[in-house]
């Protein structure tokens, strides 16, 4: 496994304003051209749903800062999406989850209203978009201003963004932020549903250093690190975020092509949930058996039961949402296919 370099955000930098020092290695390939501090000045804020995307809407306090829940393009590029986002407030669970996943930067630039404006693409060349905001432009009450000044000071010393055109790069990245529905209006690189990471929290690139995490953020182990009753089960090392909990696990594990595989979650009596499970390909699963809305026991137990239906091995995604009354939750976990 290889190890990446420090370019994240920690507490001391976010406080003291350490400086990061150059990493021995750390470009996998050449940033752009250095441009004069002009070019990369604030010109103007974003208006669109602004509050939410820098942190300073009502609901905020809602973002759980303290777990991030392991993602990647496919799986975020797959949610449904509201058919109106609304201006000023989030929709749960999605916007109110950090979430984190490996990708190449493909291409970046600096945005007429001053985002970072970054091109996240998987193995597939499904793209998605993740955004720096200019600190300038959050709110001081933003919960995510201290992560949002050393990412942006950190990227605009390793990659000098332009504002004229984007710049075209192949870097491996390890991205984390929040997660955010943005209207589309044909964005370079726009996400089928408009999903992004808005803000981004922490971003790492290049080898030879272990990253710590983001302000405020603690990186839960990984899924297969809570056994279940069953050895090797992987169970949600929490719910990804919302108003109770949902964990959950998959059996047997690993599973394979047409077995019989079961998605089990727990959460509270009552609650009506939904799966959504995305394979090892990037696609949706279609079976009927997932479809259905399943209305948690006694004991706040839910499960659906099919045929694992994809060739594809590799990491497969399986993610519960649960509603009860006004209350929302959502769990997610990561499983092997053979």
């Amino acid at each position: 496994m290889h190890r990446r370099t420090i370019i994240d955000v920690i507490i001391a930098t976010a406080v003291l304003g350490v400086a990061f020092p150059a990493a021995r290695g750390a470009a996998v390939s050449a940033p752009g051209p250095r441009v004069s501090s002009a070019a990369r000045r604030v010109t103007a804020c974003g208006v669109e749903r602004w509050s939410v995307k820098t942190g300073t809407d009502p609901d905020a306090r809602l973002v759980d800062l303290r777990t991030v829940v392991p993602t990647n393009i496919a799986h975020l590029r797959a949610l449904p999406a509201p058919a109106q986002p609304p201006l000023d407030r989030r929709v749960r669970p999605v916007e109110t989850t950090v979430w984190s996943l490996d990708a190449r930067l493909v291409r970046y630039k600096q945005e007429d209203d001053s985002d970072y404006h970054l091109v996240l693409s998987d193995a597939g060349g499904r793209t998605m978009i993740a955004e720096i905001p200019a600190p300038e432009c959050v709110g001081a009450a933003s919960p995510f201003l201290p992560a949002i000044r050393v990412v942006r000071a950190a990227f605009t010393a390793a990659f000098h963004p332009m504002t004229a055109s984007f710049q075209h790069v192949a870097v491996a990245v390890h991205v984390t932020g929040v997660g955010f529905f943005d209207f589309t209006h044909g964005q370079n690189g726009v996400a089928p549903n408009a999903i992004e990471l808005h803000p981004i929290l922490s971003i790492q690139w290049g080898q030879g250093g272990t990253a710590p995490p983001p302000v405020g953020v603690s990186t839960p182990g990984p899924a297969t690190a809570t056994p279940g009753p069953a050895s090797g089960t992987p169970f949600s090392t929490r719910g990804a975020g919302g108003a109770f909990s949902v964990r959950v696990r998959v059996s047997p594990h690993p599973t394979a092509y047409l077995t019989e595989t079961t998605i089990q979650a727990m959460t509270v009596p009552g609650a009506r949930c939904n799966v959504r499970v995305i394979y090892a390909s990037g696609t949706a699963s279609r079976a009927r058996a997932l479809q259905t809305t399943q209305t948690a026991d006694g004991g706040g137990t839910v499960a659906w039961t099919w045929h694992y239906g994809s060739r594809s091995s590799g990491q497969a995604h399986a993610t519960v949402l649960c509603t009860r009354g006004d209350k929302e939750g959502m769990g997610t976990v990561s499983f092997t296919v053979q």
